[in-house]
């Protein structure tokens, strides 16, 4: 059974067969289909370029395979008869067709993607303990006040080790993948700060005229210390539009809200809303993208601070390194903006908080399916209310299985 990916890049079934600039544009979109994963599109479009221009013998040859890999033998067959009798094919093209009947066109299962890492990695701020512990209240020109907090929010760091699976898997013939996630951190002697998650989610693609759509959606759960700390879900929208841009880019616009359920804290309970735009390169083994918008932050009750606005920006990179090893940079950064101010009273300043995240990878392959990775991560949470600034710098080396 050929890979469905490969079936645009068979050669032609007759020297001399014409040219259909017209229908150029369907075909290049029922190849687009097939990449993307949505094969009951592309078939009708294929069925659709076949009825406009009969003669375009490529359209038949992939509606033919197209439907032998779906499980449409009948289909299939009466397809093929048609190629040997109306273009002649070639002795390559005629192995081809012969190797479809041969597998019987069975439906082809679509291959999904796993990956298992297993690391051990140290956190120099698993509390995201403060930089600065000593809190300045009152009007600070005579009446002001110092508190300081206890030393247990000084910053605490210590080792970890870390397992992550991840997969994603098709689930329909015209898109929808079905993804998900485990996550498992275990400190050396600060356990009440173990990590766990899980989550799950579906995601599917479109083509709206000359558009490509993508929309996701997906549920979590986050786990502190042993308990269940949070509940979360997320839905996101994807549009890219027919912009002509020089090889290689493209631009979208992201849309999408994440609800947060705080277990047992539900005063910061919240919905958050955001709108990007993201700008990207991809050129063989290099990749580059650049994404920038607003955010909005809702809480479902009152809380301290009130609700929030800001901006978020983000830079991400790939690129080949020696021996087949890569490297990959990703840098974002969000702003904040309270509404009001966060403890009236007490703390009679509105929030500013600036958060910027650095994280470096550099995986060295060792086989096809394993590879070493090396990370490092680091945080950077500045604010105008000393007490909630902190640093967190974390290193981690793992094993990584791949299918």
């Amino acid at each position: 059974m050929l890979p469905l990916v490969a079936v645009c890049c068979l050669p032609a079934l007759a020297a001399g067969q014409p040219a259909h600039t017209d229908d150029d544009a369907t075909y290049l979109g029922a190849m687009q289909a097939i990449a993307d994963g949505r094969h009951e599109d592309a078939r009708a479009l294929l069925m659709q370029l076949a009825a406009q221009a009969p003669e375009h013998a490529g359209a038949w040859l992939d509606l033919a395979i197209l439907q032998c890999s779906l499980g449409h033998a009948t289909e299939a067959e009466a397809l093929f008869a048609v190629i040997e009798l109306r273009f002649a094919p070639s002795a390559a093209i005629r192995e081809v067709i012969a190797q479809q009947r041969a597998s019987g066109c069975r439906r082809q299962a679509q291959p999904g993607s796993y990956q298992v890492r297993l690391g051990r990695g140290y956190d120099d701020n698993v509390n995201q303990g403060a930089r600065d512990l000593n809190l300045l209240v009152g009007d600070g020109a005579g009446g002001g006040l110092v508190l300081v907090l206890d030393p247990e929010y000084a910053p605490r760091g210590d080792a970890f080790v870390n397992l992550l699976a991840e997969g994603r898997r098709p689930v329909s013939t015209n898109g929808t993948v079905a993804y998900g996630h485990a996550l498992l951190r275990r400190y050396d002697t600060l356990h009440h700060f173990d990590l766990s998650s899980v989550a799950g989610g579906l995601e599917h693609p479109w083509r709206l005229g000359g558009w490509d759509a993508r929309l996701s959606a997906s549920a979590g759960l986050l786990g502190l210390g042993g308990t269940l700390y949070q509940r979360n879900a997320l839905w996101q929208a994807q549009l890219t539009p027919p912009l002509t841009l020089p090889p290689g880019w493209r631009f979208a616009a992201v849309a999408g809200q994440a609800f947060y359920d705080y277990r047992g804290q539900s005063v910061f309970n919240a919905r958050q809303t955001e709108l990007r735009g993201v700008l990207s390169y991809r050129h063989e083994g290099a990749a580059l993208q650049f994404a920038t918008g607003p955010m909005s932050d809702q809480g479902r009750a009152p809380r301290p601070g009130g609700n929030r606005d800001g901006w978020s920006y983000s830079v991400w990179g790939r690129v080949p390194l020696w021996r087949q090893a890569q490297g990959e940079l990703h840098w974002s950064r969000f702003d904040w903006r309270g509404s009001r101010d966060y403890a009236p009273g007490l703390i009679d300043t509105r929030r500013k908080q600036q958060t910027a995240q650095l994280r470096l990878t550099v995986t060295y392959p060792i086989d096809a399916s394993q590879a070493l990775v090396a990370e490092y991560r680091q945080v950077d949470n500045d604010e105008n209310i000393s007490i909630f600034s902190y640093q967190a710098r974390q290193f981690a080396l793992s094993w990584q299985w791949q299918y």
